[in-house]
């Protein structure tokens, strides 16, 4: 029981690492908190490895508006080296009068243990309700995303 315990305090703290570096810009570092073969799924954009994942992320996410992510509501399941989380997230962007939410949804989570350390395998993102997101999403478009224009929404 320790041992799930330890276990599931772990993936929070990576859950969590991962809201700190995507506000931060710390995309290098939040790119390593996946697999080698790990993948970042957003309806918009799939990326996949660590080095695609940090190049997608520095290129669509600008540094203003600062914007500040939450994660809630985790329910994790463990099984040995294999864990499966399920999130509800708030990103919050800085706006003219203060803060205003900008997206909000599910992270549904395949995570790994790789020796001590849990990373995700693939994070998906399932917006249920979207804003002014601030991205910029200039990729070429590809079945099932948004256009390769600026987006702003």
């Amino acid at each position: 029981m320790i041992g799930l315990l330890l276990d599931k305090d772990a993936i929070r703290e990576l859950l969590h690492q991962y809201c700190f570096c995507m506000d931060q810009g710390r995309f290098a570092e939040l790119s390593a908190l996946f697999t080698a073969d790990g993948e970042w799924i957003a309806p918009y954009r799939r990326a996949k490895g660590p080095a695609e994942i940090a190049a997608w992320l520095a290129q669509s996410v600008p540094p203003e508006p600062r914007r500040m992510h939450y994660t809630m509501n985790s329910v994790i399941t463990v099984d040995g080296a294999h864990a499966a989380a399920r999130s509800n997230y708030l990103v919050m962007v800085e706006g003219a009068n203060g803060p205003v939410p900008s997206v909000c949804g599910t992270y549904q989570d395949a995570l790994v243990r790789q020796g001590e350390t849990w990373r995700f395998q693939r994070r998906e993102l399932v917006h249920a309700f979207k804003g002014d997101m601030a991205l910029v999403l200039t990729s070429p478009a590809r079945a099932g995303e948004v256009d390769g224009a600026q987006h702003r929404g």
